[in-house]
Formats: structure tokens, sequence, C-alpha cells
């Protein structure tokens, strides 16, 4: 079987290969994109973008479709439930937040990226060949069996989830005993007393590390994740009782389920940058930050390891030596996402928390708090994953040396 070869590949065609099949193709490297699924395919996510986000995309893209744009288009900002009020605590963003689907979104990221997609394309195993590599994928055929693909570069970028089956093989070392975070999310048609205007978050006991509900297009997305490979479908029930029990919900039908499952791995500290001439970005790397926002980070190293390929490409290095390097300072913005210190200076969304604490009263200041403090010591299994202790001890370090550890 011949084997096509390229100057480049990238796997997974979501914002991180998105983005560095961009770069790679503006840097003249013929660039194949693969991903496995047929696009435009669905993917759990609030679809919420930052400022950053949008203008990155714009300069690098072009103007976001309007076809990918919800109702409503922008949202006021966030909301905030606590279980001692019923009324929402709102934090209202510094200006209108876009709010997209992301199958419509990604499908623009990938056509505007100027690489030759690949989809429908499952790379199922990758395999050093001189200072390259094979990757080895399968397309489904109609008949329900399979045609074997083999692609050839040099340059390799793995940006498929953060559940990266590039990833495990081709790094096992760098993900060996992390915990799996899990999230499903359904969309129901019905009813619920929420404002449609504010993605509202939910920091109520026994619905995991992370719960929320919002509109899009008249339909309501309940979603929650825990740390566990079974974890979400338990706290998915509590959840939706606790919905319509205080805030109404109403299903009238059913109408998608989908799930998640990757490695939890930023807020631990680690992070899966590659070897050699095999990079990974996104969140497939790793990078996460705070609310499980991952569109901006994903922008960012999707580039900058496209970036250090085209280096080492000019200069003849190991793309890994180059990345390592420009990589570090997202490191550092990921970290300061679990740091008290700093975890409020760069949010990745505009929010105004200035307006969130102009508009509390002095009695909502100790409920609030005392909702974070049981919601924190609930059995979530975050304590199990010795995040509390490396956060603290990152912040220390970050304290008295001006840096975070390093990280390979």
């Amino acid at each position: 079987m011949a084997a096509k070869r390229v100057d480049a590949i990238v796997i997974g065609a979501g914002p991180a290969g998105a983005s560095a099949a961009r770069t790679l193709v503006a840097g003249g490297m013929e660039t194949l994109l693969v991903e496995k699924k047929k696009l435009p395919r669905p993917k759990m996510c609030s679809g919420l973008l930052g400022h950053w986000t949008t203008n990155f995309v714009h300069r690098k893209f072009g103007v976001i479709p309007q076809t990918a744009y919800v109702e409503p288009p922008f949202l006021k900002g966030v909301a905030l439930n606590f279980p001692s009020s019923t009324e929402p605590v709102l934090i209202p963003g510094k200006s209108p937040i876009p709010y997209v689907w992301r199958d419509r979104f990604d499908h623009f990221l990938a056509k505007a990226s100027g690489a030759t997609i690949k989809d429908g394309l499952r790379m199922e195993g990758i395999e050093t060949e001189g200072e390259g590599y094979r990757v080895l994928c399968t397309r489904a055929r109609k008949d329900g069996g399979s045609t074997k693909v083999v692609l050839r570069s040099k340059y390799v970028v793995a940006a498929d989830s953060s559940n990266s089956r590039a990833v495990r093989l081709m790094l096992p070392e760098a993900v060996r005993g992390l915990p799996w975070a899990t999230g499903i999310q359904m969309h129901v048609q019905g009813g619920i007393r929420i404002d449609p205007d504010y993605f509202h978050a939910f920091f109520h006991r026994d619905v995991g590390v992370y719960a929320w509900a919002n509109v899009k297009d008249g339909r309501i997305l309940v979603g929650v994740a825990g740390i566990g490979k079974n974890k979400a479908v338990q706290y998915l029930g509590t959840f939706l009782a606790l919905l319509k029990g205080v805030y109404g919900l109403k299903i009238e039908e059913t109408l998608r389920k989908e799930g998640m499952a990757g490695l939890m791995m930023a807020p631990l500290g680690r992070f899966a940058l590659g070897r050699d001439n095999f990079l990974a970005a996104g969140d497939a790397a790793g990078f996460m930050h705070n609310g499980g926002e991952g569109i901006s980070c994903a922008l960012t190293t999707g580039d900058l390891a496209a970036q250090a390929v085209l280096s080492a490409k000019r200069t003849g290095s190991k793309a890994i030596d180059i990345y390592r390097r420009i990589v570090r300072g997202e490191i550092d913005l990921c970290l300061d996402q679990t740091n008290l210190v700093r975890m409020f200076g760069k949010l990745p969304l505009p929010l105004d928390l200035r307006a969130f604490w102009r508009d509390r009263s002095l009695r909502d200041i100790p409920l609030i708090l005392r909702d974070l403090k049981a919601f924190g010591a609930q059995d979530n299994g975050m304590k199990e994953t010795g995040f509390g202790d490396i956060a603290r001890r990152n912040m220390i370090h970050r304290l008295l040396r001006g840096r975070y550890p390093d990280f390979s």
C-alpha cells in the first residue's frame, strides 16, 4: 500500500488543529488535517467566545459566519446559582459575549485553515520512521468494513481531544496515572426558569465538580462533569431533580445526549508537549482554563506548535525543543487559573468582577462563601487527585521564585 507523504500532518480538526494547520499552510507547508468524524461534527462545549478568541479568529481565519452563531448570538454574562437563594448571582460581561455552536464554528475554522481536510479518517496508530512518522488510519466503508490509509510526514501535531489517542501512543509516560474527567450533556425541548441571556453554573452539592444549564436556539442544554469514568451519569440524575424542583425544568422531548471523557492534566500541573518532531496542542496536551474554557488556549497552542515546526524545518532543530520554550507562557497562564493569588487577573471570558462585588449586599457575601465551602467539601473525587496540594505548592513556588516549576 502506497503511503501519501506530506510536509505536516495535524490530527484533530478542532480549534487547536485548525490553528496549527492555518499557520503551517501560511508557512508554505503542505498540510493534512485529519479528523475521525465527518465534518461538521457535534462538540460538547458551552460555545462562549472571549474577545481574545474572536480577535484571533478574525485575524487568522476571517470573520466568523453568522450561521455559526446561536439565538441569542451574544450573552450578557455568567450566572452563578447557589443553594442559599433561588436568584442567581449575575456577573455581567464587560461587553456582549459571542455565543456559537461548536460544530459550525469548528467547521468554519477547518475550511478556512487552507489545509487539505481528511475527515472520516480515524487515526489508529503512529510509528516512527527515521526522523518522521507513519500515521496509520482507517476509513469506514458503507459495507461495514474499513479501508487502511497510511500517511507519512516528518512533522505531526496532535490535537485530538483530552482523550488523545496520539498522545497516549506517543507519550505514554506523560499521561500515566492521570485521573479521568467525564461529562454528559442533554439537549432537551421544554421549559426552565433561567435567564437565557446568561450562561448558568450551579454550586450545589452532589452535582459533580461542574454543573451547568443554558439555552441555545430555544433548546435547553443541561450538563454535569465529574472526576472518574462513570461519575457524570450519577451526578446527572441529581442535577435534573434539582432543576425540576427549584428551577421548574420541564422536559417535553430529549433531543440528544452527548458525553466526553478526558485526562485531567493542567490542574495537576501535567502537560504532554511532545517529543522530537511530534507535538501536542490544545487539550490533547493538557491546556485548559477555568470553567473548562479551552478554545483560547487551543488556538494559541496550535499556532505555537506550528511556529515550532516551521522554525525546526528552517533551522534543522527538533520541534519539541523550540515548542517547549515558546509555549511556556501559555503553561503559566493555565496554572494561573488554579492560583488563588492570580486566578482573577486574566479570565478567559471578559467578565466585570467589579460589578459583581459592587452589586452584592453585605448579607450576600457570607452566604456565598458558606455555599462555596460546602461545594468544595463534597466528596466529588477532586481531593483524591491531589489537586489541592499541587495547587498550593505551585502557588507558593510562584510567590517565592517568580515563576512556576519547570514542566516537560
